[in-house]
């Protein structure tokens, strides 16, 4: 009997007040909304109730996602831990700024750029491939990964081919799930 695809899914945190405020969190712990909380709750019972095998819960050491994460354990009963490799961004001088702000957004398409202080890119895509990279490997575990919007992008960017343009503009919205399979 073929064995079912190896598969590893990708859920962004809940709203947060910068995510209100329409600022740039990055390594900024910036806390859930009570909306953000409940969006949390509900992705927790959809899961509970999906009929998907899910084996462990990684999540990003920032509050947002970790409570999240929680959140999401608690309902499904699914065990959770903080895995440091998915935290956001460090976006530098950008942090705390508005998120469509025109020269962040050009500075996005910037591989090699740290932000003033900041995290490349190039850097945060050699944290997460190298992650989910031992996953892939893992074909025993299912993971969902609890992250941020910059950590979808390069998660997408593992198991599609993208522009700069495509990688630059994409994300998901909070608590989206999102399924991706590894090749063979």
């Amino acid at each position: 009997m073929a064995k079912a695809a190896h598969k590893v899914y990708f859920t962004r945190h809940g709203e947060t007040v910068w995510n209100v405020e329409n600022k740039i969190c990055g390594m900024t712990d910036s806390p859930l909304t009570e909306k953000g909380r409940a969006q949390a709750r509900e992705l927790g019972e959809k899961l509970r109730t999906s009929g998907l095998r899910i084996d462990e819960i990684l999540y990003s050491p920032l509050s947002r996602a970790a409570d999240t994460a929680r959140a999401i354990a608690e309902a499904t009963g699914i065990p959770a831990r903080c895995e440091p490799r998915l935290r956001e961004q460090c976006f530098g001088r950008y942090e705390g700024t508005p998120r469509d702000g025109e020269e962040f957004r050009i500075s996005k398409t910037h591989f090699a750029d740290r932000y003033s202080g900041g995290e490349s890119m190039m850097q945060l895509a050699q944290r997460i491939y190298n992650l989910l990279d031992e996953l892939r490997a893992n074909t025993d575990k299912t993971y969902l990964l609890v992250a941020h919007n910059g950590i979808a992008r390069v998660v997408q960017s593992y198991f599609y081919d993208m522009t700069n343009e495509e990688y630059a503009a994409a994300g998901i919205k909070n608590c989206e799930f999102v399924e991706f399979t590894f090749n063979k």
